[in-house]
């Protein structure tokens, strides 16, 4: 789900005050560290990492509770888009705050301080408000997340209405602290006005919070964003907030009516063009996707998200180096963001490239440790590079959240097996090491260890799960097969390789195990018929080693089935079923020139015999 919000809104629940702590040592903290802090950079993003905390609610009053979160959205909406800061994503805040204890905890200097480590943000912004109705009693703070020092306190004091222009003071103040020169594209959006009406903002706020709850209500959110487009049929972002709602609901048509409304009223304006683009990312028309994030860049280049999903959809179309750069950008402007390294993974990944992969995979799962997908690719990378107990840690923590995931379901299989075999081979080795070593022959197996029958249960479990998870799942129908064929039990091997075969019916494999279980069985005829149908299927199986084992009495195969064909073909030599298996025959053999004599009379006998076509087509062009 593409998020809408900016940061969490907060109830008025549990949020506690500040201000014994924040006017400490005012007048020292503010003369020495605001030199130190605000005009230094002291990361190697080169850039003011400043953090925009949740805004206390001080009275409790839950109907007052937009107020804080207006302040936070207003904030974040400026300073966000000024490339001489960094402010993290909302979900990395909201992430800190949860492990740092709040809200049972006091947010505190030193819970400050434990966000500034986590997020790696030098200045917390953040402050407390009472509100009577009309006016709004604020109490601002810039705190020193290294230390929980005050470095900046005020009280304001304005009329409700007023929230804008306190949004625009506080934003300017840091601007000017921290001597930071803005562009002109800056400058235009830190002065873009969202709305002047405050009833259309409380609106907007409120489907905010609506939107965070755990049971939200959408059609809740969709109304109150409504409501707010009727107090400001020129708020913008309203129109372009309830789009994205459409969106997350999968009314893409309602969603791009919003978008359509907007670049037609206001075609400078980025946002927009970023929701067209993500309704064409679902359709799967990523060139056009390309073509609205690229302008959103244009109006914005200093917003992460286009540029994702720019390497997003470059990775699709397998344009990797371009899908590169514009991941290394998107990473630059916000390198808290876990998907960026999940993609830049799938660029390595899709090139065979599995230890760089594996290292941006381990890096989204440290910076989201719920995104599942970069866990079941990290798996697929040690798997890969033959680190099986690391695989299966990854696979297991997929499976602990979605048990019937079918992929790490799989995967997990297979790498049961393969650490298996390798301990197996190591095991070997050590004994014959060992037998050289003592001159006695090496133990011999007899029978199936009890530990190894258990690998196979575990590896039965994991394979079922998985083409039980997902319909027609070939690999998964004919591991399972292969196991119980393993454990010689033959009667459910012969359930699933069929299966197998009802989903790719020409797999070839899977007919040649079946013969083989039919041989173990016993079942010599139903062996030789199955060999038989092979030739039919695919005689270039049979071509180099055309003969069968002592249990046919080394019968010829190809020989058998061509007598087949003879005595079928004298008595009508029109059938074209016969005909074709013989022209198969002569490719694969490679007789091609009376292979295109069988092909030429099968097209005399049904001109529209496709497979005849195409192999002439290629005899002829021989």
């Amino acid at each position: 789900m593409i998020q809408i919000h900016f940061l969490n809104s907060y109830t008025s629940q549990g949020r506690m005050g500040l201000y014994g702590l924040l006017h400490y040592f005012k007048v020292f903290i503010f003369s020495l560290i605001t030199f130190y802090f605000i005009c230094s950079s002291l990361y190697a993003n080169g850039k003011r990492n400043v953090g925009i905390l949740p805004f206390e609610n001080l009275q409790g009053k839950s109907k007052y509770d937009w107020i804080g979160f207006g302040f936070e959205y207003l904030l974040n909406n400026k300073l966000a888009n000024i490339s001489a800061f960094y402010v993290p994503e909302p979900v990395i805040i909201d992430r800190a705050l949860k492990e740092a204890g709040y809200p049972e905890r006091k947010l505190d200097g030193q819970l400050v301080y434990h966000v500034g480590r986590d997020t790696r943000i030098e200045i917390a912004i953040t402050g407390g408000y009472n509100c009577d109705g009309k006016n709004i009693e604020l109490y601002l703070s810039f705190i020193n997340s290294f230390s929980g020092a005050t470095i900046f306190s005020k009280k304001y004091i304005n009329p409700i209405a007023d929230i804008f222009k306190l949004a625009d003071e506080i934003a300017n103040h840091l601007i000017s602290l921290a001597s930071v020169q803005l562009t002109a594209k800056e400058t235009a959006i830190v002065n873009r006005k969202l709305t002047g009406s405050i009833e259309a903002f409380e609106y907007f706020c409120m489907a905010y919070m609506e939107n965070e709850k755990s049971n939200r209500n959408n059609e809740a959110i969709v109304g109150l964003f409504r409501r707010a487009i009727q107090a400001d049929p020129k708020f913008w972002e309203a129109y372009y907030n309830l789009g994205i709602v459409y969106f997350n609901n999968k009314n893409y048509d309602e969603a791009l009516q919003q978008f359509s409304t907007i670049i037609t009223a206001l075609p400078n304006f980025e946002k927009p063009y970023f929701g067209r683009g993500l309704i064409y990312m679902n359709k799967q028309e990523y060139e056009n996707a390309k073509k609205d994030f690229l302008k959103v860049t244009e109006f914005n280049p200093n917003d992460y998200k286009p540029f994702y999903f720019l390497g997003k959809a470059s990775v699709v179309l397998k344009q990797y180096k371009e899908a590169e750069q514009y991941l290394k950008k998107a990473e630059e402007l916000n390198p808290d963001y876990g998907l960026i390294f999940y993609e830049m993974g799938n660029i390595y990944f899709d090139q065979n490239i599995y230890t760089t992969a594996r290292d941006h995979y381990k890096r989204s799962t440290e910076l989201d440790p719920n995104n599942y997908d970069a866990h079941r690719k990290l798996g697929e990378c040690f798997y890969r590079l033959n680190v099986y107990y690391s695989a299966k840690l990854e696979f297991q923590k997929v499976l602990d959240a979605y048990p019937n995931d079918p992929v790490a379901n799989f995967m997990l299989g297979i790498t049961i097996y393969k650490q298996a075999v390798l301990n197996e081979l190591v095991e070997a080795f050590l004994e014959m090491l060992e037998s050289s070593n003592t001159q006695t022959p090496p133990k011999s197996a007899t029978g199936m260890s009890n530990e190894k029958r258990e690998i196979y249960r575990q590896m039965i479990r994991s394979f079922n799960k998985a083409q039980l998870a997902r319909k027609n799942f070939l690999e998964a129908t004919f591991n399972l097969a292969l196991t119980y064929h393993e454990m010689s039990i033959l009667d459910s091997a012969l359930i699933f390789y069929n299966k197998t075969l009802a989903i790719k019916p020409d797999l070839i494999r899977a007919h040649v195990k079946i013969a083989k279980v039919y041989e173990e069985q016993g079942e010599r005829q139903k062996a030789l018929d199955k060999y038989k149908e092979i030739v039919r299927l695919e005689p270039a199986y049979f071509v180099k080693n055309p003969t069968l084992g002592p249990i046919h009495q080394y019968i010829n195969i190809i020989d058998v089935v061509l007598n087949e064909i003879d005595q079928k073909l004298k008595s009508n030599p029109n059938d074209v079923d016969s005909n074709t298996t013989l022209a198969k025959i002569y490719y694969a053999q490679g007789y091609y020139g009376k292979a295109a004599n069988v092909y030429r009379k099968i097209l005399t006998i049904n001109p529209n015999d496709q497979e005849a076509k195409k192999m002439l087509a290629k005899l002829e062009n021989q």
